[in-house]
């Protein structure tokens, strides 16, 4: 039986060495060992750690090799699981290749009796210490590393399940030089000398701690508990007009720049229409956004700090005719359905896709337009595999929105299709 080789730090038209490492069901994985023939579009990757942190598994290429190939994999993915082989519009490029991301999530280790802040090495449990993360904002950057300075400076420790006690996770944000700073530690008190000397450091506008104890699931960064120590509460950011504000556990596209232009498409794509909903809408930017399309407008989310930001957005913003929900997308969609008639839905589900409760609410719903945004090709694929009975495909725009990685963000516009109708005799 034929099954594709994935061959990692490949290139297309290239002619290499490689050793099978994994033998699955329907797929392989091998490891280069040498580049015979290499694709002029291959370069030297920029950053020391590439190989070893596994974050930017594309800086081996050049730009226009980059965009070729997500272009590619997203171009395969519609083909093999929606069966869609037509136009896709000019992947919209990346104006900042390089510290374009505006968030980042980190762990705390102890290493050499000091405490460091980095990642785990892909695949394993072996700390890579980061000296500096290229794809990362500068002011980011910057910051990381005065506040691992800081916590050294007061013998800090890094949580472990032996001692029970200690710093578990870094999490910023960086807003237009303005950073929000998230510690997240075990149930500890952070000392008051300490809190005053991150709030010092420049560009550091808001400060939190996430307690976040043993027995809580290690799938979610934060805690259940969110003390504010400093600073502002929420941070504040500027997108296509909209002043929007974000609490801690909110969330926001992690490219700027890229999320404006996603926003414009789904704003563009938006037509006028009676009733408009986002489903998995966050703090509600692509809603508002559609409000000028629609006489009503209502957003489904089910993290509650983030509905509590879509609402103060709406009256910061001074737009009346939207109004958020938190709660399961699927289980709202079909409540709001029954109630009225939805003409156009905006979907930005997880990298997972729509589940299945929503998909089949989506199909009860007979919603003429969707929008739907993603940043996975392969479960966007299939979601449109399983609505194309009733969808037509009508537009396809890639964004760039992750460089150096194999990820694309991508905006499809889809259509009901008209009931075939009868013959007569």
């Amino acid at each position: 039986k034929k099954k594709p080789v994935f061959v990692e730090g490949g290139m297309p038209d290239e002619v290499v060495d490689a050793e099978l490492t994994e033998e699955h069901d329907t797929y392989c994985v091998a490891e280069i060992k040498k580049v015979i023939e290499a694709s002029p579009r291959r370069r030297r990757p920029m950053c020391a750690i590439t190989k070893e942190c596994g974050g930017c598994p594309l800086m081996h290429a050049d730009m226009k090799g980059q965009l070729r190939m997500k272009s590619s994999v997203l171009k395969e993915a519609l083909k093999k699981y929606a069966g869609y082989s037509g136009a896709i519009l000019p992947i919209i490029k990346n104006p900042d290749v390089l510290a374009y991301r505006n968030a980042c999530k980190l762990r705390f280790f102890n290493k050499d009796n000091e405490i460091i802040c980095g990642l785990y090495e892909k695949d394993s449990n072996k700390v890579v210490k980061m000296e500096r993360c290229i794809i990362h904002d500068k002011d980011l950057e910057r910051v990381r590393v005065q506040i691992v300075q800081i916590l050294n400076a007061h013998n800090a420790k890094a949580f472990t399940k032996k001692e029970e006690c200690g710093y578990r996770s870094l999490v910023m944000k960086s807003f237009d030089h303005k950073v929000q700073v998230i510690l997240v530690t075990s149930r500890m008190r952070i000392e008051k000398n300490m809190i005053e000397e991150i709030m010092e450091i420049d560009g550091v506008v808001s400060l939190w701690q996430s307690i976040k104890s043993q027995d809580e699931s290690e799938l979610d960064v934060f805690g259940k508990r969110m003390v504010h120590l400093a600073g502002l509460e929420k941070m504040e950011v500027k997108v296509c007009g909209l002043d929007l504000a974000l609490l801690p556990r909110s969330f926001f596209q992690l490219n700027t720049r890229q999320a404006e232009n996603v926003y414009s498409v789904v704003r563009d794509w938006t037509p006028k229409c009676r009733t408009v909903v986002e489903a998995y809408c966050g703090i509600g930017a692509m809603a508002l956004l559609a409000a000028s399309k629609a006489r009503k407008v209502i957003g489904i989310e089910s993290i509650e700090d983030a509905v509590i930001n879509a609402r103060e957005n709406a009256k910061k913003n001074n737009i009346g005719n939207v109004r958020f929900i938190c709660g399961d997308a699927g289980e709202e969609l079909i409540q709001i359905s029954e109630k009225k008639k939805i003409d156009t839905l905006i979907v930005d589900p997880p990298r997972s896709g729509l589940d299945e409760k929503m998909k089949e609410a989506i199909i009860d719903a007979r919603v003429r337009t969707i929008i739907y945004v993603s940043c996975n090709p392969s479960t966007l694929a299939k979601d449109l595999g399983f609505l194309k009975a009733q969808y037509a495909i009508k537009k396809v725009q890639p964004v760039d929105m992750f460089s150096q990685t194999p990820h694309v963000e991508t905006v499809v516009l889809l259509e009901r299709k008209e009931p075939e109708r009868r013959q007569k005799n």
